[in-house]
């Protein structure tokens, strides 16, 4: 028996447990892998640190960032901006409120982009002021906002599908307008990071602080019945625990597998490429910790970084670790071969004949439940928190698909459950 039963120990769940804690109440979570953390995660191969697809933490979050400890964390940042590779090679797209030099010097080598980056200066600058908390009710498309902003063809083709196509992972710029707001102001506030032993480390200083006792980890759940006095939660190995509340913080499929009265709305894939190649052999422009994104749309590949170039800690001493990300291509066109191939070709032209030489593909992480899709319908179509009188559900399908957006949802689910066992 735990008056709180919360299903899924992903950042969601963790952040519903720490807030349950926090109020002293009884809980217990049960997460179905060997680990917290949920679709962020890292493995070590061979020495290196794989994250399970390209995934970074941008440290403007608010909700989140209250509970990070970034000292401790030994969060390691990007150089802001990107390299954006126009089919000559690559233009360097900076912050032009950190690097006003790097911005005019961009601007004199793509002069074109100077109007547009004028009409997106209002929008960085508000957000400086004034951080969007969270992102507001839907909008409509990116894309349209974007042409009400006037924004031109090169800059929404050559920079921003690419960039925001590897957030959302959606190159299509029909994410809702409401979401493209929240991200661009933290990215206009803050640094694109990731932990310096990998994203993996970021759940497990969130969960640090809970007691062990609590959690069951290698425990899928199998049903929840409800009941006239709230419900039972049935494991895949026989077990019932009963609960006044049930907090369902499973991804949107398996809430949904759950209690159908969740819906399940589409995902966004993505396929990311791990290659190893000794750190003299690396291309000198991947030395910087920065961002290289496809400008031309060409593929597959759509944006890539040296994880190491980064974090030192993810490769062995004298190695490098490339991440290579597809948003709108996976192994299943055409077999990982051709794939391989295809980025090879791609290398090639964005750093010169022979680029990948000597590289080692240490694995191929194909997610086809990357991310809740967030276009206009499918936040229209988003569950309500509170589902009856003992359920509640959780997740960045709930809120919004990001770290942060998950982090709330957890604690606005954790304030509900507490309001149901108090009745």
């Amino acid at each position: 028996m735990a008056r709180i039963v919360i299903i899924g120990g992903g950042i969601a769940g963790i952040s519903c447990a720490r807030a349950l804690e926090t109020a002293g109440a009884d809980w217990q979570l049960l997460e179905c892998s060997d680990a917290l953390g949920g679709r962020v995660r890292t493995d070590v191969v061979g020495g290196f640190r794989l994250d399970r697809g390209f995934q970074v933490y941008l440290t403007a979050y608010r909700a989140v960032g209250e509970f990070v400890d970034e000292r401790s964390l030994g969060l390691r940042h990007f150089t802001s901006g990107a390299m954006v590779f126009d089919g000559g090679g690559f233009a360097r797209i900076v912050h032009p409120l950190r690097d006003p030099v790097g911005a005019v010097r961009g601007v004199l080598s793509r002069p074109s982009t100077a109007l547009d980056l004028a009409r997106l200066a209002p929008m960085a600058l508000a957000a400086m002021r004034t951080p969007v908390e969270r992102p507001g009710a839907p909008e409509g498309s990116t894309r349209a906002l974007l042409g009400r902003m006037d924004i031109g063809e090169a800059t929404v083709d050559g920079f921003l599908r690419s960039f925001f196509g590897g957030v959302f992972l959606d190159r299509s710029l029909d994410t809702d307008a409401s979401q493209f707001r929240f991200t661009f102001s933290n990215f206009a506030r803050g640094d694109a990071s990731v932990p310096a032993r990998g994203m993996g480390e970021l759940p497990r200083h969130l969960a640090a602080p809970l007691p062990a006792h609590r959690i069951r980890l290698n425990t899928r759940v199998a049903a929840v019945a409800h009941h006239a006095h709230g419900a039972t939660v049935r494991t895949a190995g026989g077990d019932g625990l009963s609960a006044d509340a049930v907090v369902i913080a499973a991804d949107m499929d398996a809430a949904h597998a759950l209690d159908p009265r969740i819906p399940a709305r589409r995902w966004c894939p993505t396929t990311t490429m791990h290659w190893a190649c000794e750190a003299r052999a690396l291309p000198s422009p991947m030395r910087e910790p920065i961002l290289f994104l496809d400008g031309i749309g060409e593929g597959p590949v759509n944006h890539a970084a040296c994880m190491s170039s980064v974090s030192a800690d993810y490769a062995p001493e004298g190695m490098a670790l490339v991440s290579l990300s597809c948003v709108d291509a996976g192994p299943e066109d055409g077999g990982l071969a051709a794939l391989v191939a295809r980025t090879s070709a791609q290398m090639d032209r964005w750093f010169g004949r022979g680029a990948m030489a000597g590289w080692r593909l240490l694995r191929t992480d194909r997610i086809l439940r990357a991310l809740p899709r967030q276009h206009a319908p499918d936040l229209a179509a988003r569950p309500a928190p509170v589902v009856d009188e003992c359920t509640v559900v959780a997740g960045d399908h709930v809120a919004d698909g990001s770290i942060d957006g998950a982090w709330r949802s957890g604690s606005d689910a954790a304030a509900a459950a507490l309001r149901m066992v108090s009745r």
